[in-house]
C-alpha cells in the first residue's frame, strides 16, 4: 500500500470500528474530554515544548483526514513512515485513543503498542 493512500484507509478503519461520532453528542463530548485529558496530560507535564503542535481530530471523516495530513506533515520526513505505522497500529488496537494526540504522542504510543504486541 502506498503511504499516500494510508490516511484514506485509516478513515475506513475509523468508520468500521466506530471511532467517529456517535448518535449521542453529550457522550462524544465526555469521551473527547476524557481522551484529550488522559492523552495530553502526561506529555505536557513532562515540560514538552509542543503545546502548539497540531493534534488529531477524529470527530468526522474530513477532520480526521485533514488532521492526519497536518500532524504527519509536522514531522521530519524520516519519521513519517513510523507515524503512519503507529497510526495504523493504534487504529487496530485502540482507535478512540487517537483523538487529541500529537505526532510525538502517536509515535510513543505506537512504539509502546508494538512492544506490547511483539513481546518486548
Amino acid at each position: 500500500m502506498s503511504i499516500w493512500k494510508l490516511p484514506a484507509a485509516l478513515i475506513m478503519v475509523a468508520m468500521v470500528t466506530g471511532c467517529g461520532p456517535s448518535d449521542n453528542p453529550s457522550a462524544d463530548a465526555a469521551s473527547d474530554q476524557a481522551t484529550t485529558t488522559n492523552d495530553a496530560a502526561p506529555h505536557n507535564q513532562a515540560g514538552s515544548s509542543d503545546r502548539d503542535a497540531p493534534v488529531l481530530d477524529t470527530g468526522t471523516e474530513a477532520s480526521l483526514q485533514e488532521s492526519l495530513d497536518r500532524v504527519r506533515s509536522s514531522l521530519p520526513e524520516g519519521q513519517r513512515i513510523e507515524f503512519d505505522q503507529s497510526v495504523k497500529l493504534i487504529m487496530d488496537v485502540e482507535p478512540q485513543r487517537l483523538h487529541g494526540m500529537t505526532a510525538e504522542q502517536v509515535l510513543a504510543a505506537g512504539r509502546q503498542l508494538h512492544q506490547r504486541t511483539n513481546g518486548g
